[in-house]
């Protein structure tokens, strides 16, 4: 379905560092192509399947809180769920995931709901909860309020969560291809969307434009303790000379206790991209010189606007400055909403 180093879109493939509006963003605009490219995604599906198989013994109950076609909650049933609860929000899936699972013979033991998991009820709770509430960000799909209530109103005692643990990674870069194009948006996009440059892309974004080393701005554990808004402050040591462009952002995900989802490839052998996360580019509106031995000051936050006036549920920022012998040389602000 894809050639190395090209990435297929529903507009067609597309070539690393090629900039495209978040697929997370836009759920409920995902059509049957796009579900075909997630179902056709072997880092994705190889994981999750190997994962849900992994935990999912017979006799248990399961719910799959966006479950789109279906195909997480059927490796279940193949796993020996007694039953399986599939809730999604988008009217289109449901026939296909009702049809996925009777065409596999478990009709009888899959129910699902149309809405929003938060006006679900089950009739009974379950011992786990599977979701791929993913986006490249890791958050940027509203997962942790959505599985917070899931854990909360669903889970049994002593049940599990698939993802277990999520980790968001963020790290400085150097791309003028991605950059000159979010820099290239015409009138059209920017009455729409506004500055162009407060918003983060899908984009696949190679270690070679890297300019540190990644670090983790927030981990994801499922607990009752996680937070839908925050702020964190990271620091970063710049490890070569280039043009700092802005952050590529991807997570990893300990899907069970023997299998980990990494999203971040792009360019080392041996390490593969996948189809339909890719990684997400947050741009700074004015590239910046940078050496070798230079620190940039980060501080990443998430939080929900005030008035919903625009297309995305939950907005980032992404702020900082780049320091040279203890001296700020210069500052970058770019913020969602604005």
């Amino acid at each position: 379905m894809t050639d190395r180093g090209k990435f297929y879109t529903s507009n067609g493939k597309y070539e690393r560092e090629q900039v495209l509006l978040p697929f997370s963003e836009e759920i409920l605009t995902w059509d049957d192509e796009f579900h075909e490219l997630m179902l056709h995604d072997r880092i994705r599906m190889a994981a999750y399947e190997a994962a849900i198989k992994e935990v999912v013994k017979p006799g248990m109950t399961i719910v799959d809180v966006g479950t789109g076609t279906g195909i997480l909650a059927l490796w279940a049933l193949e796993a020996g769920a007694r039953k399986a609860y599939g809730i999604d929000v988008n009217p289109a899936r449901i026939p296909q995931a009702r049809e996925r699972i009777t065409k596999a013979g478990y009709a009888d033991r899959f129910e699902v709901y149309n809405a929003l998991s938060y006006n679900v009820g089950l009739p009974e709770r379950v011992d786990v909860i599977i979701s791929e509430l993913l986006g490249n960000l890791a958050d940027n799909e509203d997962m942790t309020p959505i599985l917070e209530d899931a854990r909360k109103r669903f889970l049994k005692e002593g049940g599990c969560v698939i993802p277990t643990r999520v980790k968001t990674y963020i790290v400085p870069i150097n791309s003028m291809k991605a950059h000159q194009q979010v820099g290239g948006m015409g009138s059209g996009f920017k009455n729409k969307h506004g500055n162009p440059f407060n918003l983060y892309y899908d984009c696949i974004i190679p270690e070679s434009a890297y300019l540190s080393n990644p670090k983790v701005v927030r981990e994801f554990n499922f607990d009752g303790s996680d937070e839908a808004e925050y702020q964190v402050k990271m620091v970063y040591p710049l490890t070569r000379e280039g043009i700092f462009t802005g952050f590529k952002g991807s997570f990893v995900a300990q899907l069970s206790d023997k299998v980990t989802l990494d999203i971040s490839g792009g360019d080392i052998k041996g390490k593969k991209t996948s189809d339909c996360w890719k990684h997400a580019y947050l741009p700074i509106e004015n590239p910046i010189e940078v050496r070798e031995g230079d620190t940039l000051e980060l501080c990443y936050s998430r939080f929900y606007p005030a008035k919903r006036d625009h297309s995305f549920r939950q907005c980032y920022a992404w702020e900082g400055e780049v320091n040279r012998d203890g001296k700020a040389v210069a500052k970058f602000s770019q913020r969602m909403g604005n």
